[in-house]
């Protein structure tokens, strides 16, 4: 152990210490560089220390059926870890499992959501969400997310789990992010013209022609005002949402796109002009 300022009975670990001011140590989040490990170089806790890239992409590789159709989202909600036979194995997010406890607190609200739920259709997503805390299965996961992105009408809408995987530098492991959100009816009305005429914007869109879908489905569009955020949803927030993520899933059953407006506005009104008046020729 170091002593770090004595007068206030205050040790740090040498690994700390090395975090904070080693320049060559836990450089970036996210290592994007081919020439090195990018597990290794990458800060972040989602593999055991000592696991390299190599592996991890075997480990998948051994996994993942390339015919499959309807992929589940391959370690979405785990810490890939060594066993005591030193083989990898995937530690899962769950009840019983990794993070229980904060789980368990998690599944204790939704269970009392799901007694005031909006709808038919929110309460079903509820349980569909807290059967994947409780068990861990990603097949699950895909069935709520099926059931949440078809669950349209309600006025508050939420957003939950271990969704995006930009903090892996493969691409495998999420972060928890979740957000509680009410209709905005009037400016949702407005982007209903959108909504109404997804095709039209599908046919009419500069994407390449073999990019665009002959038949658009279950796009929906609307704008919300944020109540609150947490996990990777917050304090840095984003403006606009659309989920799910997994490919089959939009294809076959939709997304849900969202702009939260009163961030949006929070955004406008905290950028100003003064810089542009200051530096720019008008």
């Amino acid at each position: 152990m170091i002593k770090y300022c004595p007068k206030r009975n205050t040790e740090l670990d040498a690994k700390i210490v090395d975090v904070l001011f080693d320049d060559s140590t836990d450089m970036k989040r996210v290592n994007l560089d081919p020439e090195k490990d990018l597990i290794a170089g990458s800060a972040n806790n989602f593999y055991e220390d000592g696991i390299t890239q190599a592996e991890v992409e075997a480990f998948y590789k051994a996994k993942i059926k390339t015919d499959d159709a309807t992929p589940i989202s391959y370690g979405l909600n785990s810490t890939l870890i060594r066993d005591e036979a030193g083989d990898l194995t995937e530690d899962v997010w769950k009840v019983g499992g990794k993070y229980s406890s904060a789980i368990e607190k998690m599944v204790f609200w939704l269970e009392k959501a799901a007694t005031v739920a909006e709808s038919e259709g929110q309460k079903k997503g509820f349980k569909l969400l807290i059967k994947y805390y409780q068990t861990g299965d990603l097949k699950v996961w895909d069935d709520y997310n099926i059931q949440w992105a078809g669950t349209t009408g309600d006025v508050i809408d939420y957003i939950n789990g271990f969704i995006e995987v930009y903090g892996d530098a493969l691409g495998y492991r999420a972060t928890y992010e979740s957000v509680i959100q009410i209709k905005d009816f009037d400016a949702s009305e407005r982007m209903k013209v959108l909504e109404d005429n997804v095709q039209w914007f599908e046919d009419n869109s500069s994407i390449a022609q073999n990019h665009k879908k002959e038949n658009v489905t279950g796009v929906t569009y609307k704008v919300v005002n944020a109540v609150i955020e947490s996990g990777d949803a917050a304090p840095s927030t984003p403006i606009g949402v659309n989920l799910p993520n997994a490919n089959w899933i939009r294809a076959k059953h939709g997304s849900k796109s969202v702009s939260l407006g009163n961030i949006v506005e929070a955004y406008a009104q905290a950028g100003g002009s003064k810089m542009l008046e200051e530096f720019c020729l008008f």
